[in-house]
């Protein structure tokens, strides 16, 4: 029987919205209410088999406590129409409780006397849900930037600037259309090795897309482009495989740039709307030690004859330059560095007031830290905004277990508390972004960075940014070589790009405070926003959850008593096909994510939940609650 018990549960995952008792009053809904679902259609005299059959595997279980001795009568509220509830009742005129197996009146007793106990006895060890605790009133924890998440492109796209061309393609620019606005910086390793030629000619490839464009309105498509994009696209994993390589044997060559790449770059970002941030070569030097501008002034001069409105920065990772290039830079030199960068835009015009952005530095280590110390008291009063970089694993060595885990996950919190501990002590009140960030160095880490569970990792950070004070959180890479990528090689979003994409749709800038009773906090993580005030479909006072599940089994969170009457939007994401979490194709409430075409996207729909509704999250799983009408003073 127990056995009979167990398929029972597989199959019946969920049949009520909520379950009323007499005696006891409205309980929790709970897995416990298989039994009572079954009770109920036993009572209504349906056979064992009928009730699996009309079970809809769509349905969401809730959790609720056992059935008393006390209790009078039952009432099963089951879903009808789209989103609702009614109300049916179970009248048990025995005088023990349901679990005992006392015969509803009617034919059929024998068979529902063994189906209560079956059913019952095994589901009341079911704990219960965990319940939140919201922190609605007063002010907020926090506010990031409007930009918060923000993108990269890695200037390892630029190795070969033929390749910069791809960035005209269509479905590319409405991809990145969709994430905006936001920050896009074009940044990394390759960045202290491109040198700009002003008289250079350009690459072919270069020269058609920026002819077709000049032909063209500016954001116009680029059709006649397309023998050359098929080509390069074949040529592309070849080319790969070299950036992937010299990033790993750390040999790096200097590479030429020319009008036609920063033409191409800043209409990609111009047109997808997106502000252009770009890092100038740090590695110039003047007897190896002070930084030589002369290629950044040719550089300026052409961007500001053509009005680009670019943001700056100097170098990337300079912890790491003597690993790089044997050249050693301490932090003190680097922050006088910066202030003749800042002293070189005041002489134009339309960078008098450009924001500078600094200094990149890598992971919080020891070294890494002395240097941004030096920096920030040395150069740190000329910068807007102070930039490190955080990756969780190597990506040559990351295993699935590591993007699961919650002591992983916790490490970036840590490195967190101890970079605003360094620009606290120095430049108070400076903010502070992620300038680089993704889920493994070294380009990702193969058949994970790409799927579905690299998920975990990236909407913690999101999330554990935006509480602990990080201003704005910027993706390594929106396209490009590795696998940390958003969008791949064919244009194809991955589930990570899915996932920014809702964030950005229903997070908004004002952070709260949330906390859970009843489950780990590590392996059940939750954060709390307003609704995004710019999404027509929600309202101020509006607020969003999301929540992940680290824990192998369904969990189930149960909104505060004063929210209970509420109507919930559900966007539950879960992984497409046989793969499960290592998928490179994603589910929003069991529809899967695709473009309709190379220009549109598909609608994000939610799943509405009526009030006093569970918000289940499966093993292993992430998702997004908007509450509404919350009146959240914290939000208005």
């Amino acid at each position: 029987m127990l056995e009979r018990s167990k398929q029972a549960k597989n199959q019946l995952e969920s049949q009520v919205c909520f379950v009323m008792v007499e005696g006891v009053g409205r309980v929790t809904p709970c897995f416990r209410c298989l039994g009572i679902a079954l009770i109920h259609r036993a009572a209504a005299g349906l056979r064992f088999q009928d009730a699996i059959a009309r079970r809809s595997p769509s349905q969401r279980v809730r959790r609720a406590p056992a059935l008393t001795a006390h209790a009078a009568s039952v009432r099963v509220f089951v879903p009808v129409g789209s989103g609702g509830c009614a109300p049916t009742q179970y009248p048990h005129p025995g005088t023990g409780p349901p679990s005992l197996g006392v015969a509803p009146a009617g034919s059929g007793g024998r068979e529902r006397r063994m189906l209560l106990p079956l059913l019952l006895l095994p589901l009341l060890s079911e704990g219960q849900a965990a319940v939140l605790r919201m922190g609605l009133r007063g002010t907020p924890l926090g506010e990031v930037s409007p930009a918060f998440l923000s993108l990269t492109l890695d200037a390892s796209l630029a190795r070969d600037p033929r390749y910069v061309a791809l960035l005209s393609n269509p479905k590319l620019r409405a991809l990145a259309t969709a994430l905006s606005p936001g920050f896009l910086r074009f940044g990394g390793t390759e960045t202290d090795f491109l040198i700009f030629d002003p008289n250079k000619d350009s690459t072919s490839e270069e020269r058609i897309i920026w002819e077709l464009q000049a032909q063209q309105e500016a954001c116009g498509s680029r059709p006649a482009f397309a023998a050359v994009e098929r080509l390069l696209l074949a040529q592309w994993p070849s080319q790969e495989k070299l950036i992937l390589a010299e990033h790993s044997w750390k040999k790096h060559k200097n590479t030429t740039i020319t009008r036609n790449t920063l033409d191409i770059l800043y209409s990609f970002a111009n047109c997808s709307g997106f502000h252009l941030i770009f890092g100038l070569n740090a590695l110039l030097r003047k007897d190896g030690l002070q930084w030589d501008s002369s290629n950044a002034q040719a550089l300026l001069d052409y961007c500001a004859s053509q009005r680009y409105n670019i943001s700056w920065e100097l170098g990337n990772e300079p912890n790491s330059f003597r690993k790089k290039s044997g050249v050693y830079i301490d932090g003190f030199q680097l922050g006088q560095d910066f202030i003749r960068l800042r002293h070189l835009l005041s002489n134009y015009t339309l960078y008098r007031h450009t924001k500078l952005y600094g200094p990149d530095v890598g992971q919080p280590r020891k070294h890494t830290q002395r240097l941004l110390r030096s920096f920030l008291k040395s150069g740190g009063k000329v910068i807007d905004s102070v930039t490190w970089h955080h990756y969780y694993v190597n990506g040559r060595s990351a295993t699935r277990e590591d993007f699961l885990s919650p002591k992983v996950l916790d490490t970036f919190a840590t490195a967190v508390h101890e970079v605003l501990e360094i620009v606290d002590g120095t430049v108070p009140n400076k903010k502070v972004w992620l300038g680089e960030t993704s889920s493994a160095y070294g380009g990702g880490a193969p058949r994970l960075s790409n799927t579905y569970i690299a998920g975990f990792m990236w909407l913690d950070k999101l999330g554990l940014s935006a509480r602990q004070g990080i201003d704005v959180v910027m993706r390594q890479v929106f396209f490009g070589a590795g696998t940390y990528h958003l969008v791949d090689a064919n244009f194809e979003p991955l589930p990570d790009y899915w996932l920014s994409l809702l964030y950005k749709k229903l997070v908004g800038t004002k952070v709260l405070q949330v906390g859970l009773t009843g489950a780990d906090e590590r392996k059940l993580r939750v954060y709390l926003h307003c609704t995004n005030p710019l999404h027509p479909k929600y309202r101020e006072g509006d607020v969003t959850l999301f929540a992940l599940n680290l824990y192998n089994v369904t969990q189930h969170l149960q909104l505060p008593n004063h929210l209970s009457s509420k109507h919930v939007d559900q966007y539950l994401l879960l992984p497409h096909g046989k793969a499960n979490i290592l998928s490179r194709s994603i589910e929003l409430n069991g529809r899967v994510l695709q473009m309709v075409d190379d220009k549109t996207l598909p609608e994000l729909t939610e799943k509405s939940l009526g009030p006093g509704s569970i918000l289940g999250l499966p093993a292993f799983s992430y998702s997004f609650y908007v509450i509404k009408n919350t009146k959240a003073i914290a939000c208005i």
